[in-house]
């Protein structure tokens, strides 16, 4: 979820100085793991560690010469980073120009990375706000047996679809893009939208 996000600072009172990714969406810790280890206040938030003259970095000892220069790259990556004193933080959706979530922005960008980065997510199907009957559909067809699943478990079969006969059975080609599917789709759409 992190790589379709990142954190617009706002005021930073929400925000972990040091935990949260809202440079570059790599938190801080990661990035400075030798200054973090030194840090006087690991749990800090991003308002605290701001004051009008700039930010205000307390350490738990003096700093060594190596430290000085790391410092000095830490606070060149902070450089051009101020704080709006009196705006909240916002999440910003990544895959869409005015950074609010939409279905369809996060359709497209699941399209666009493949179904594979989405498989791992199968069990927050049940968490959803949608009936049932599409909750339970979902779930077959990520659970559907198709060549490329049987593959990945060490069956040895012909990387096709046997319906089109073009591209490899995936989930995303037999339900969504194989042109028999397609059709199928339409027969079924039409009738529920006339009965």
């Amino acid at each position: 979820m992190e790589e379709n996000v990142f954190l617009k600072v706002g005021n930073g009172n929400k925000i972990k100085f040091w935990r949260d990714g809202w440079i570059d969406r790599i938190p801080l810790s990661e990035s400075f793991p030798d200054l973090f280890s030194i840090c006087n206040n690991p749990e800090a938030r991003v308002c605290k560690c701001w004051t009008t003259q700039g930010w205000d970095l307390s350490f738990r000892r003096l700093l060594n010469d190596r430290e000085v220069d790391r410092v000095a790259s830490f606070l060149g990556k902070l450089g051009g980073t101020n704080l709006v004193t009196n705006a909240p933080y916002r999440v910003i959706w990544k895959h869409n120009k005015d950074g609010k979530f939409t279905v369809n922005s996060a359709y497209k960008k699941g399209i666009q990375a493949g179904v594979r980065g989405y498989h791992h997510h199968w069990k927050s199907i049940w968490r959803g706000l949608v009936p049932t009957k599409v909750k339970c559909f979902t779930w077959l067809v990520i659970k559907y047996l198709t060549q490329e699943v049987l593959q990945k478990k060490g069956k040895q079969l012909v990387p096709r679809c046997f319906l089109c006969n073009l591209t490899g059975e995936t989930n995303n080609h037999l339900f969504l893009h194989c042109k028999f599917t397609a059709q199928i789709w339409e027969v079924f759409l039409n009738i529920t939208c006339f009965s």
